[in-house]
């Protein structure tokens, strides 16, 4: 091998090594796009442990629970884009379907059927949700207490400005309950393909502080003689998001969290674990891409209608 051969082979392996730092160093701006009439589905399921503890940490004896409880949830998720704005914002309905809840081994359908209309601007944050009760999968007493606005629609907010891998930004957010503010910290730490698609893999750290009550007809109440509910809830999850049109299309999670249950005294009375209850949670959430279509294909099938034959 003659000395051009030999350091053009070398040149050439520098080359290649430099590739993915370049990749590294290559900056993206992730801006959902959104078209009118589009429509997306996303498989998704979440598992939940949640163990019940006495006032004194002793794990708490429910015939059935065995000191805790399981449950899992799973279904398909849908999202239509019926309008979009001039400055990239849009209006969503989401609606979930084939949706299943399993508790103490009791497997039931939920409820489905029902959209929910959201607006969000620009980066995924909500400006506006309007979601029915009835028949809705989120329908749950602490509805009314939550803050839907300025949390994203597909779960990540994306940054304002390009980014990279390594890059990091954080936010301060309204939490669920009155009054209460969520920390946000992301970072983008890797570039990754899935699918066949270049995706930022981003991983997002979020603390929830929970702090609510409920009166006696189970409602959200500032009432402090009712039943009190403090903790905190801890969200570690990664989302895979697509270079070309920042659609998130894969999201894997954790969760982990604690409360602290008070109940009045007349609860208390009749209550098999007393007036304070413990619970532990930890949990895994899961979601992924299925299709990218358009609404009309969504339309129910017509059977077609044969005539009837003349005698």
């Amino acid at each position: 091998m003659n000395r051009r051969t030999l350091l053009a082979g070398l040149g050439g392996l520098l080359a290649l090594s430099a590739l993915p730092a370049l990749a590294q160093d290559k900056t993206y701006t992730l801006i959902p796009k959104y078209t009118v009439g589009e429509m997306t589905k996303y498989k998704f399921s979440m598992n939940m442990n949640i163990n019940m503890k006495d006032k004194d940490g002793k794990p708490i004896q429910i015939p059935g629970l065995d000191g805790g409880m399981k449950m899992k949830m799973g279904g398909t998720l849908v999202q239509k884009t019926k309008t979009v704005k001039p400055d990239g914002g849009a209006t969503l309905l989401s609606q979930l379907r084939n949706g299943t809840m399993e508790v103490m081994g009791q497997t039931q359908n939920l409820p489905g059927g029902t959209e929910s209309t959201t607006e969000v601007d620009k980066t995924g944050k909500i400006t506006k949700m309007d979601m029915s009760q009835n028949g809705s999968a989120m329908s749950n007493p602490f509805m009314g207490m939550m803050q839907m606005d300025k949390i994203s629609a597909m779960g990540v907010i994306y940054p304002d400005k390009p980014v990279k891998v390594g890059d990091k930004w954080e936010q301060e957010l309204p939490g669920m309950m009155e009054g209460a503010k969520m920390k946000v910290s992301n970072e983008i730490v890797a570039l990754e393909q899935v699918g066949g698609k270049e995706t930022l893999r981003v991983k997002q750290s979020i603390e929830i502080p929970l702090d609510m009550s409920l009166g006696q007809d189970g409602k959200p109440s500032k009432d402090s003689k009712g039943m009190t509910m403090k903790g905190t809830m801890a969200v570690e999850t990664f989302y895979n998001i697509n270079t070309a049109d920042s659609r998130v299309v894969k999201t894997t999670g954790k969760i982990k969290g604690v409360m602290l249950m008070q109940l009045p005294a007349e609860a208390a009375a009749q209550s098999p674990f007393g007036s304070t209850l413990n619970m532990d949670m930890e949990g895994t959430i899961a979601q992924t891409l299925l299709s990218i279509g358009k609404i009309s294909d969504d339309a129910p099938k017509k059977t077609p209608q044969t005539a009837p034959k003349k005698n």
